[in-house]
């Protein structure tokens, strides 16, 4: 599910604007030699809930496929939006929300939901001498909290008889 989140992620920044080579993981700090705008991510713990219904069925001439869920799963993504101008962090911010999609099909063709849950700008406290403002680097962040709810599925086979032999000449 992490090569899914980071596709869904980087598509959404590379329409913001940034390009995608900006996407990453998390560094351990902040690092200041790494570019900047650049869009953090971080994985949080997946939580698992095990439901074992029924999702359909489908009958050919020769089988009787069944898919299950069995766990309906919930990811949480922690994205930092680092940057040095505010309107260019503003406007990204706006362009990446409405560019992320509703959800994307994994590869065992399961809808994943995608949800942002909160965006909390970060600005540090402006220093001051007197009335003077000092500003020698501008760090600012924008941390997005994103939920991609999908599914472990299976799919059960049945193989359906197809040819029955009737033996007429009964021995007595």
């Amino acid at each position: 599910m992490e090569k899914l989140i980071m596709e869904a992620v980087t598509r959404a920044a590379v329409a913001a604007g940034l390009p995608a080579e900006r996407v990453m993981t998390e560094s351990a700090k902040d690092n200041i030699t790494l570019p900047r705008p650049r869009l953090e991510v971080q994985m949080q713990p997946a939580t698992y809930k095990r439901t074992g219904r029924k999702l359909g069925a489908t009958r050919t001439k020769t089988q009787h496929i069944t898919k299950r869920e069995l766990y309906e799963v919930s990811q949480q993504v922690l994205l930092n939006v680092l940057a040095e101008d505010e309107n260019w962090l503003s406007t990204f911010s706006f362009d990446f929300v409405r560019a992320l999609p509703k959800g994307v099909n994994d590869k065992m063709g399961n809808w994943v939901g995608i949800r942002v849950q909160k965006a909390t700008p970060g600005k540090p406290p402006v220093k001051r001498v007197g009335d003077a403002e000092i500003t020698v680097f501008t760090r600012l962040n924008t941390l997005f909290l994103l939920t991609f709810t999908g599914r472990v599925t299976e799919e059960i086979t049945h193989n359906l008889v197809t040819d029955v032999t009737i033996n007429p000449h009964w021995e007595k």
